[in-house]
């Protein structure tokens, strides 16, 4: 029969391994699960540069949301700079992708290197359009939907008043071979035509 004081310290040592099992499933289950990393790593797209001649411009699609990329040309950066008159604009701030603060709507601010516009074609209040480029009165963005006339640093100017296109942070490569856009800002919502 075994001794009694063999029984204290069993129960004792069995209790102990189910409280540290116990507890290691609690922190467990406070860890995010391998989806939701997944989700918060949001990618950091690149653009090559040498996919782009000066003056070229696309969309692309980059987490749900319709991208315009425009690499301007030695004409594009003339009208962009007689454009830059805060003056003229309508709305003097332009929001940036992931950022709360908004910036002063100046091409320097919205443009990398007064060369590359990256910005969302969609609204925040999440109706996206597809914007015809080099259109309308200022050069730049004319949407269909909202009959909205933007320049060419995508500040509204004319048609029916919306924001300005929201611009996305954009950085070269230490190389210059490449551009990094920041898309780890916060959701927005889905794209729905």
């Amino acid at each position: 029969m075994p001794s009694l004081r063999f029984l204290y310290v069993a129960t004792a040592v069995v209790a102990f391994l189910i409280v540290a099992i116990r507890g290691y499933s609690l922190v467990r289950t406070g860890q995010p699960s391998a989806d939701v990393i997944a989700a918060q790593e949001a990618p950091t797209p690149f653009i090559e540069v040498s996919d782009f001649a000066p003056g070229d411009a696309t969309f692309v699609i980059l987490n749900g949301l319709p991208i315009v990329v425009w690499r301007r040309s030695g004409a594009d950066k003339a009208l962009a700079a007689s454009q830059n008159d805060p003056a003229q604009w309508h709305n003097q701030y332009s929001s940036v992708y992931g950022r709360l603060e908004p910036v002063l709507a100046d091409d320097a601010n919205l443009t990398l290197e007064n060369e590359w516009f990256v910005a969302i074609a969609q609204m925040r209040n999440g109706n996206p359009f597809i914007p015809l480029m080099r259109f309308g009165d200022y050069g730049g963005f004319w949407d269909s939907k909202f009959a909205s006339q933007f320049d060419l640093s995508g500040r509204y100017r004319a048609g029916k008043e919306v924001d300005n296109l929201t611009v996305v942070p954009a950085e070269f490569t230490a190389d210059r071979q490449r551009i990094r856009l920041d898309m780890s800002g916060s959701k927005w919502p889905p794209l729905s035509y």
